[in-house]
């Protein structure tokens, strides 16, 4: 009966995120838009962040989910724009400077973002590039350092390298939660469009 669940869960996840992979333009927003205010997340930072996304979502290839930022806001906050880790970790995602410099080294718009704003602390007032760092930020480590493998990159985020971890169940299992009240999102919007 467990390894009968495991493959319902298995199977669940896999057809999670197929349907979380054909985000439209416009709809990414629009859920993100809904599901950071339901999270208290300020209307005006909301807005931002949401656009962020879905631009980032053009940008960054499509192997990289862009729920899977929301489930690391979640994870790491649930999504309050906080210092943590003695002041060294900002915002929404918990960014650490050395994270930033490190996108910087492959996108222009963030090194001139981290130039004009050279106090890590800043970044607290910017929650649209916390959003573009942090996507940008799982998209390298995951293409350049961990080959793709999803479960380590998430332990690493969250600076352990063991790669199964509390840490890493969290995550997946906001990550499902997401993509559940992305796929109710869309029948809701599918209704309400045929009426």
């Amino acid at each position: 009966m467990k390894r009968y669940t495991k493959v319902i869960k298995i199977i669940w996840i896999i057809l999670l995120i197929t349907i979380s992979q054909t985000l439209i333009a416009g709809e990414l927003f629009e859920f993100a838009y809904v599901f950071l205010t339901s999270r208290k997340v300020p209307e005006n930072h909301a807005k931002l962040m949401a656009k962020a996304l879905e631009e980032e979502s053009k940008i960054v290839p499509k192997s990289v989910d862009p729920l899977y930022i929301l489930a690391f806001g979640l994870t790491e906050t649930n999504f309050m724009n906080i210092f943590g880790d003695q002041g060294k970790a900002v915002g929404y995602f918990q960014l650490h400077e050395n994270a930033v410099f490190y996108v910087a080294n492959f996108y222009e718009d963030i090194r001139q973002f981290k130039q004009q704003h050279r106090n890590h602390a800043e970044l607290i007032n910017y929650p649209d590039w916390q959003v573009r760092i942090a996507y940008r930020y799982i998209y390298l480590t995951l293409r350049y350092v961990f080959d793709w493998d999803l479960a380590r990159a998430i332990s690493a985020y969250n600076g352990r390298s063991d790669k199964y971890n509390i840490y890493t169940v969290k995550f997946f299992s906001y990550y499902a939660n997401i993509i559940n009240e992305y796929v109710s999102f869309l029948h809701s919007k599918s209704l309400s469009a045929r009426k």
